[in-house]
């Protein structure tokens, strides 16, 4: 008990240590006070077969086995020099992600540069323990890789830390470095199938209807340019009797409304609902509006207003920017 206390004490006092030394940028070039250098298994157990070898040939004095541990000693000292010359100079830069629902795994392009320095081999990054990327730079050149990390909450996700480590040449060295970036990801609600509560009543003229179901069929329509694609009549048009569209009795467009005090439950129960009905009518092409407390989002449809409803929700009581 005494000793996992001590150790998460002293990895704690370790974070807190390499979070002064690591500045969260946008890009990051890896210099080398960010860079560190320590031998691998391979390498401690090389190390060992390697003063065997020495202790041997100084007992016996065998000159050709004490030239065959200075060499190999030499080859490990070489070996750290290549090995910390694999990561200097790399430029790292986070690239825009798509938002994803809470509960999902968030994927976080990033750019990796090799200006003005040779090539960069088997580079390993990685955000969390569970998925990490091998990948190689050519001189010069550059390469883009997609680092996925776990999200547990909506609103702003910004990566603790990334890893970026590497074993080459020999496998001997293990060299690594930690990189913070200074970007934040949205993440929308994880959304939760409710069922659309009934229509409110009008008063005063107000329109308060959150859902408009339309479920009683009229006849069909020729289709024109705009018409949602899920009321289109695909058996008709299988018959060869053209586009034709289906027609439901429905309230006005404009009274399809997502509100937050419709739902009941607490706040992140409400917004999970409220993201589900927003995925689901967007599928099913109908226009709708978002009223929340204090934001009031116009009816509208297409994937620019289903994105601008998902962010509202996402970012509901929390700040509107980024830090």
């Amino acid at each position: 008990m005494t000793s996992s206390i001590f150790s998460k004490r002293a990895e704690a006092w370790f974070w807190r240590w390499a979070k002064r030394r690591i500045t969260p940028q946008k890009s990051v070039v890896l210099r080398h006070r960010a860079i560190y250098v320590l031998p691998s298994r391979a390498g401690l157990g090389f190390f060992f077969a390697v003063s065997l070898l020495w202790l041997l040939g100084t007992n016996y004095e065998n000159n050709l086995v004490l030239a065959a541990s200075f060499f190999l000693i030499s080859l490990f000292i070489v070996a750290i020099i290549h090995a910390f010359r694999n990561l200097a100079g790399l430029q790292l830069t986070a690239l825009a992600a798509v938002p994803v629902f809470a509960g999902e795994r968030l994927v976080m392009p990033v750019r990796i540069q090799a200006k003005g320095r040779a090539r960069a081999g088997q580079l390993q990054l990685a955000c969390d323990t569970e998925h990490s990327v091998l990948t190689d730079v050519a001189a010069g050149g550059e390469t883009q890789v997609a680092l996925s990390v776990q999200t547990l909450r909506r609103g702003w996700f910004t990566p603790e830390r990334i890893l970026v480590k590497s074993y080459f040449p020999l496998g001997l060295v293990r060299t690594w470095s930690w990189v913070r970036f200074d970007v934040n990801l949205l993440v929308y609600p994880h959304p939760i199938p409710v069922a659309a509560p009934p229509l409110l009543n009008r008063s005063h003229g107000e329109k308060q209807s959150l859902i408009a179901r339309g479920d009683d069929f009229e006849g069909f329509k020729r289709y024109q340019p705009g018409a949602p694609l899920a009321h289109i009549a695909w058996k008709l048009y299988a018959r060869g009797a053209g586009l034709q569209v289906k027609q439901y009795a429905d309230v006005a467009l404009d009274d399809l409304w997502l509100d937050f005090r419709a739902l009941s439950g607490e706040r992140e129960a409400r917004l999970s609902g409220l993201c589900y009905l927003a995925l689901d009518w967007h599928r099913a092409g109908r226009t709708f509006g978002l009223r929340l407390l204090d934001h009031c989002i116009e009816p509208a449809s297409g994937q620019t207003h289903l994105s601008q409803v998902l962010r509202a929700l996402a970012l509901f009581e929390l700040e509107s920017t980024p830090r």
